[in-house]
């Protein structure tokens, strides 16, 4: 653009940031895209006709706009001072009228196709084809970033004076009308904490948006085509009068009426009385003179919120109703984006699924006629606000009430829709015909057979095209985009998605908040990005942070000299006393398989395994005595062979060669490590015939944890892949090691750092239980013996998708949903209404220590307060509150912890918790979930059984592609199998309960588990009487032949 054609810049308002958004989001979709078809009867004018146009583009500056974001920090719309409009002309008259409509209907397709350029002014076109003698259809098509429907009668009716005067040779000069530009500065001057205050008000308590019927179904995730239908009814011209009287009366509008319809239909569907829906509303502010005149987007689509008593008169309800509507006028310009951050909704949740519109513009225009020209608005059509909506309907009114419904059809069948136009009817002549009806019999009017069946549709990450999502970036956000696109692995993140939507959980957020510390030498919170799960909304708070110039206090982590005693850290202290107290256990032995299928190459496999041990000094530590402390010793580098045992031999067969490598396995994870002398990796290779291998690794805990495991046998495998080859391979460099670590360790957590860790821990803990007094089938031995197993289940996939759709309702991970329910399962047996369980967190929080091979794994201690018999829900926010809480103080090692809490020592007891929850997201790092293809070889996981229990119960859940699946791991001096199996369902009983009732109360939740375990019992003794009587009746029909 020349700046000498420029007339005026300024911002856009936050609707058209919206749809611009959404354009460049969507550029071949159509969307926001308006035509109108209008017949035109006359002996038409055409070159009157492309002068009314012009003048009327002339006239009104939004009509000579273009928009521009690349390489702004915003986005700005730029009015030209002139702009041409062109008037296509097509002859159809040798057409059939069948044959007209079908040319209209491809040219209407082929000009939403074009779309437009939304930098290239006009954002309008426009074609006249004559179909007889004096009759022409004129489609005008615009961009709905210009302008809303409230102009298009504006337009026309200018239209069709400019075109009178122009037809007749005369120079027509209307009043000048206020330019958008006022309306953009106007809002600049709004009170925004005025508006964040109504809101907050009026959404208050308001947690996940109010469902349109009952769910059937999820939808697969390939079905993300949205297809819309449509279906219109008309309530007759008599009802129709006699309504507009009834609302006349009662000081109503018809809009009002309509709205207090849907929302009771809603509180039907819902089961619910307190239901939120959207409306659109003018926008244009009464403060502005003139502004009823102004071309331009005002437009706003906000939530209508309606409580119900089913006992209130229905007028005064609907009175209520246009109470809050009157109210709502001064906050009608409020960003729908912040408004939505004023509710209690995850930002990821829509406010409202449904959309009712009224149409009310200040001239109807299905008719305008002048001297010579007639014009008739026989169609016009959208595609644009009402496809973000499952339902939308648009409403309006002249000798009667049209109604019609928009409705996606992926979520909704036809008949349902039929339905829902139906009750609307039925309500609406049920008012007519009993004026003091009341809320409670028109509810009673809507047969529950006949509420709508809703398809819950999948969210699917949005991918957008690059110079989409890069639009108003800042440079903070540019930083943040990048880290997310690293830790989450998906490209074209946009400013607003949601980290979790895209797949983050706990674990990734605590790399990506090191990502952050490295990047902007600040100390950020994990809570940031639980509480600013977007982009923008993050950036916006790390920008806070830099501006008040807060600082990184962390040390960096350097490396130390190797001549000095290396102290252990304080997770490694730990473990080695206990091997001190307890020399003779293998508790703490890490064991894990690789069954290796294809032609082995044995003396590639040992380089590998060498410079993996090379490359970690971890694997070649010991730990010795100086003075009396335990100090870490690294060994120089040997060469190790891998020890080979040939279980061919004997022509076993492949049921007795699996058999003796399980038994093998066993005995090689329960072989003792001497860590003073090392080596603390131990491999031993099992081959089963010629191109069937199993490699066993097993390490000591205290070099070791899962993480570090998966890198083991990445880089084995990363290694393996280049020398069977031939090749070499040099892997990331790794500047410091594990013993630097440790040094760093001690240096930071003291002064204000521990102090400010250990008082956090000390008020959470603070008179907590020490004991979890869990019944047990056994008594406890007085010496333990840690022997273990595991009870292995799967959730079903409907189910898992439910507690998936609960934890997004509920704005909490899966995670803090499912240790919620274990939480309860433990309040269940224990009936102790304070519980602490323990949580393992990956604890590799600095990018420095991601690669690294080491015990960096940390205990979190979680404690729940389940007294005052809170809902499910109550217990939610509770649990995410504890959570990440504990995720922001996750540095204090346990072992640090207990040695300040000065806890009484007892090997029988874990200190502090005894009981453990662990989830697994898909993206996290699992040797049980391994599978590497290399050269002629493939890698799989070979599950070994540890059969070692270090806590009296725990529960292990993931999240897997098929579902969630999960074992409980138990120590077998204290439990029966048939009890674990009897936790497994009850534990499915109570998410089956709590997805259907999220505010089901605790004690209620008990009761239900009580029912479910009488139900079963009474289900096992009618089976176990069936099993009697059929043996009886064997051995009595057996006794009755031998007597014969």
């Amino acid at each position: 653009m020349n700046k000498k054609d420029i007339e005026a810049i300024y911002p856009l308002s936050p609707t058209q940031q919206g749809m611009l958004f959404e354009t460049l989001f969507a550029p071949n979709s159509g969307i926001h895209l308006e035509q109108s078809i209008s017949t035109l009867q006359g002996n038409v004018n055409v070159s009157a006709c492309e002068q009314a146009w012009q003048r009327i583009i002339a006239r009104h500056s939004v009509l000579r706009t273009g928009f521009v974001w690349k390489e702004q920090e915003q986005p700005l719309q730029v009015v030209l001072r002139q702009v041409a409009v062109s008037l296509e002309q097509q002859d159809w008259r040798e057409y059939s009228l069948l044959e007209q409509q079908a040319q209209l209907q491809a040219y209407l397709q082929s000009d939403r196709d074009r779309g437009f350029n939304l930098s290239q002014p006009p954002l309008m076109r426009l074609a006249l084809f004559q179909t007889n003698e004096n009759t022409y259809q004129l489609v005008w098509t615009s961009h709905h970033i210009l302008m809303d429907g409230w102009c298009g009668p504006l337009l026309f009716q200018e239209f069709l004076s400019f075109y009178q005067a122009s037809s007749q040779g005369q120079d027509l000069h209307l009043k000048a009308v206020r330019p958008y530009k006022d309306y953009i500065a106007w809002l600049k001057q709004q009170d925004e904490l005025q508006v964040k205050e109504f809101w907050q008000k009026n959404l208050k308590d308001f947690t996940k948006p109010t469902p349109l019927g009952i769910t059937a179904e999820r939808l697969d995730d390939s079905v993300n085509q949205a297809k819309y239908g449509e279906q219109e009814i008309y309530l007759n011209a008599t009802n129709t009068a006699v309504l507009k009287s009834l609302a006349k009366s009662h000081r109503l509008t018809l809009n009002t009426i309509v709205q207090g319809i849907w929302a009771l239909l809603l509180c039907r569907y819902s089961n619910e009385d307190d239901v939120v829906f959207g409306i659109t509303v003018s926008g244009r502010p009464a403060s502005l003179l003139g502004i009823e005149s102004t071309i331009g987007l005002f437009i706003n689509t906000l939530p209508l919120r309606v409580k119900l008593e089913q006992q209130e008169k229905l007028w005064c309800w609907l009175n209520n109703i246009q109470s809050y509507n009157l109210e709502l006028r001064q906050y009608e310009h409020s960003n729908a984006g912040q408004v939505h951050k004023c509710s209690e909704l995850p930002g990821y949740l829509p406010l409202y699924e449904s959309l009712l519109v009224f149409e009310n513009y200040p001239v109807h225009i299905s008719a305008l006629q002048s001297a010579d020209l007639k014009i008739n608005i026989s169609d016009s059509r959208s595609i644009g606000a009402q496809t973000k909506y499952a339902l939308t309907f648009l409403a309006s009114v002249n000798s009667e009430l049209h109604l019609k419904c928009v409705y996606d059809q992926r979520r909704f069948d036809s008949a349902d829709v039929g339905h829902i136009l139906e009750h609307f009817l039925k309500l609406l002549n049920r008012i007519i015909s009993d004026s003091e009806v009341t809320l409670q019999t028109l509810l009673e009017q809507i047969p529950l057979e006949q509420i709508p069946r809703v398809r819950h549709l999948q969210k699917s990450v949005p991918v957008t095209e690059k110079q989409v999502v890069q639009t108003q970036r800042t440079p903070v956000e540019e930083v943040l985009a990048g880290i997310w696109t690293e830790i989450l692995g998906k490209e074209c993140i946009g400013n607003n998605d949601n980290f979790f939507d895209l797949g983050g959980h706990s674990l990734l957020a605590t790399q990506v908040i090191s990502r952050l510390r490295d990047a902007f030498k600040i100390e950020i919170p994990l809570s940031y990005l639980f509480e600013s799960p977007t982009i923008a909304e993050c950036a916006q708070r790390i920008e806070t942070k830099i501006r008040t110039g807060e600082k990184l206090e962390t040390l960096p982590i350097k490396p130390v000299s190797r001549s000095e005693n290396l102290p252990l850290s304080f997770a490694q202290q730990r473990l080695w006393l206990l091997d001190q107290l307890d020399p003779g256990n293998h508790t703490y032995n890490e064991p894990t398989g690789v069954r290796l299928t294809g032609l082995l190459n044995i003396t590639a496999l040992e380089q590998s395994l060498n410079a993996v041990v090379s490359r970690h000094e971890t694997l070649r530590t010991v730990f010795t005595t100086v003075e009396g402390q335990p100090v870490q010793k690294i060994q120089p580098i040997t060469d190790i062979t891998i020890p080979i045992v040939d279980l061919r031999v004997n022509e076993r067969s492949p049921q007795q060669r699996e058999a003796q490598v399980k038994r093998i396995a066993i005995e090689e994870a329960q072989r003792l490590f001497n860590l003073a002398q090392g080596p603390l990796l131990r491999v031993m290779l099992l081959q089963l015939d010629e191109t069937e291998y199993v490699l066993l690794l097993t390490m000591h805990h205290i070099i070791s944890d899962l993480w570090s495991m998966a890198i083991l046998i990445r880089e084995l495998a990363d290694f393996y892949a280049a020398f069977s080859q031939g090749k070499s391979l040099t892997l990331p460099y790794l500047p410091i090691q594990y013993a630097d670590f440790a040094v760093w360790q001690k240096k930071w957590m003291q002064g204000k750092v521990l102090e400010t860790q250990l008082t956090y821990w000390k008020q959470q803990l603070q008179d907590a239980p020490t004991k979890l007094e869990l019944p047990t089938d056994k008594p406890r031995p007085l010496q333990p013996t840690y022997t273990g197993t595991t009870q292995s289940f799967q959730l079903p996939k409907d189910l898992s998708d439910a507690v998936k759709l609960l934890s997004q309702r509920e704005d909490v991970t899966l995670s803090m949903n499912l240790l919620t329910a274990y939480n309860t399962l433990l309040y269940y047996y224990t009936k102790q209404e304070d519980i602490l369980v323990g949580s393992a967190i990956a604890n590799r929080n600095r990018s420095e220590i991601e690669g690294l091979i080491g015990f960096f794994v940390n205990s979190l201690v979680l404690r729940t307060d389940l007294s005052g018999n809170p809902s499910f829900s109550e217990l939610l926010r509770q649990t995410r509150e504890v959570t990440l809480g504990a995720y922001t103080h996750q540095d204090l090692p346990f072992e640090k912890l207990v040695a300040e809490l000065q806890l009484e020592r007892d090997l029988n007891y874990n200190p502090l918790f005894q009981v453990w929850f662990a989830f697994q997201n898909i993206a996290t790092p699992d040797i049980q979930k391994l599978t590497l293809s290399l050269p002629d070889l493939t890698l799989s996981p070979f599950e070994t059984n540890k059969q070692r229990c270090p806590f009296d119960l725990g529960l292990l859940l993931s999240e897997q592609p098929e579902g969630i699946s999960g074992c409980f791991e138990y120590k077998t001096d204290l439990f029966e199998s048939s009890t674990i199996l009897r936790m497994t369902e009850q534990l499915e009983t109570l998410l089956r309960c709590v997805v259907t009732q999220p505010d089901i109360q605790l004690n209620q939740l008990v009761e239900k588990l009580k029912e479910s375990d009488s139900q079963k019992q009474l289900t096992q003794e009618k089976e176990y009487k069936n099993t009697v009587r059929q043996k009886l009746m064997k051995i009595k029909h057996k006794s009755n032949m031998n007597s014969n």
